[in-house]
């Protein structure tokens, strides 16, 4: 195997006029891209929040929906953020609205890997390569927002909705990040945006299937791979391929990707995808794990209309037939102004055992300590803040915090004792002078509770709010009748942050 330029490398993918019009856009950025984080914002329709959200960036971006569809349904969860031609320096990561969480910059092409999963609110779902969490929090946005749609609210703005089929519906996700440095950006990014139907799982890819056995609904894998569309990344215009390494990072691949199958139930989906254009780590990968179990699962063709031109060979070798190649999307920069992507998508058909595999018993009541929902409630009362059902608070050594009820009682610490989830709401000070303990809400209290507040509380304007990202003190006359207490700040109806009042100045501390 040789060492070849990248550009050499998509030379013999692409036909002489695609590779021509590659070539030109190979040294332009991609384009940026936000998505909506619609558990947030879910009070308002469809129409008024675009129109919010377009107004918002009107100044700095040109927002635009994707081309991307099926069936006549376009996949709009993610905007093209496009700067504006007199802006020169602002980066949409210091906008206001990222940085108070209502958006979260995510890559066009990453972002259909989780549309073409398909989540429902009462699958198990794993994301497998979670870092640094842009697709753990679409699908937990995704599931927290059909929660808050009808455990809330009790109805629905989409008449095209359907109810919940019971109270039991599971609602939350399972991301596995094996890297520690990556987890802790993971666990971040979730909290940061409100997240707080995760847990947080540090396992070998290898053997997942092990502490899970044919459990999962829908699982997503990112898989590692060689980032060849991070070129546009750097100001190297060629890189080499070692493609004796490449060929290694796809026997990997195979092994991971049979791995995660075997976490997945019988009739569960699986989507494969990867940020590189190499026919090695793409159609290959799909090819060998199709030979290897062609009875016990398909191939099913990838929900995305505008996908690009199939591969069924490569070096004069078939990969894969025509039929499956069609089954598979890949995305190239110069065609969607995307990032390199590919996306695969596996249905389980038969069981991988001959006999039903032993699942690990869940034994004891697990090692959180769940509060008493009435205590909670109380101290959430200072907003008039009505008591959701759905929900329990447990505590951790420093803080009290919240999770769905459903994932605390799944008990799921008993296979994995590593396994963390909480987004904490109030911060546990010792008070050792007078042997007590103090406890303080946090800012995650005017993410999730903001829209039931009904006292405390106090709209803002978006000059107002950008201040407030800067982490500046601000006075204002309003607050003169909130001395010595915790406000909740919205912002077009949506709670944002939490600050203390003292002598009519917000303290920005709350963090």
């Amino acid at each position: 195997m040789k060492s070849i330029s990248y550009l050499d490398m998509v030379k013999e993918i692409l036909n002489e006029s695609e590779f021509f019009e590659f070539e030109k856009c190979y040294n332009n950025p991609v384009k940026k891209s936000i998505k909506l984080l619609n558990h947030r914002w879910y009070k308002n329709k469809k129409s008024d929040l675009h129109n919010i959200i377009y107004y918002t960036f009107s100044n700095e971006r040109d927002l635009s929906e994707p081309d991307f569809s099926y069936n006549w349904n376009k996949y709009n969860d993610v905007l093209f953020a496009t700067r504006k031609d007199n802006l020169k320096s602002a980066s949409l990561w210091s906008h206001f609205l990222h940085q108070a969480w209502l958006v979260y910059v995510q890559e066009m092409a990453a972002s259909l890997s989780v549309q073409m999963l398909g989540v429902e609110e009462w699958d198990y779902v794993l994301d497998m390569c979670a870092a640094p969490g842009g697709k753990s929090v679409q699908i937990a946005d995704s599931l927290l927002s059909s929660w808050t749609q009808w455990r809330i609210l009790g109805d629905t703005q989409d008449s095209s909705s359907q109810a919940p089929q019971n109270d039991d519906n599971v609602w939350f996700l399972i991301s596995n990040e094996i890297d520690q440095w990556r987890k802790k950006a993971l666990e971040s990014n979730l909290h940061r945006c409100g997240i707080f139907n995760v847990w947080v799982i540090n396992q070998d890819w290898c053997v997942i299937w092990d502490k899970f056995p044919e459990t999962f609904d829908k699982v997503l894998v990112d898989a590692p791979c060689s980032w060849e569309w991070m070129q546009y990344k750097s100001d190297k215009k060629v890189r080499q391929r070692d493609e004796k390494k490449s060929k290694k990072l796809s026997d990997l691949q195979i092994q991971l990707l049979i791995s995660w199958l075997k976490a997945l139930k019988v009739w569960g989906e699986l989507v494969y995808s990867t940020c590189t254009t190499n026919v090695l780590e793409n159609e290959y990968v799909v090819s060998e794990v199709l030979k290897e179990y062609w009875d016990k699962i398909e191939l099913l063709p990838v929900p995305l209309e505008e996908k690009s031109d199939w591969i069924c060979s490569w070096r004069w070798n078939e990969i894969l037939s025509a039929e499956n190649a069609k089954k598979v999307a890949r995305l190239r920069p110069h065609v969607h102004w995307t990032g390199g992507f590919f996306i695969a998508k596996f249905r389980k058909i038969q069981s991988f055992w001959n006999k039903p595999h032993p699942t690990p018993l869940l034994i004891g009541e697990g090692k959180y300590e769940v509060l008493g929902e009435v205590k909670i409630w109380e101290k959430l009362s200072t907003w008039w803040i009505s008591p959701v059902s759905d929900l329990d608070f447990f505590i951790s050594k420093y803080t009290v915090n919240i999770a769905p009820k459903s994932l605390i009682q799944s008990h799921f610490e008993n296979r994995i004792p590593s396994i963390e989830i909480w987004l904490p709401i109030f911060k546990i000070l010792e008070d050792k002078k007078n042997n007590s303990q103090k406890v303080v809400p946090l800012v995650w209290i005017a993410q999730i509770f903001g829209h039931l507040a009904t006292q405390n509380v106090l709209e803002i304007n978006d000059e107002q709010l950008k201040l407030l990202m800067e982490k500046r003190d601000l006075i204002d006359e309003r607050l003169k009748d909130y001395e010595w207490s915790f406000v909740i700040l919205k912002w077009n109806g949506v709670g944002v942050w939490l600050v203390s009042v003292q002598k009519w100045i917000w303290k920005n501390k709350c963090f």
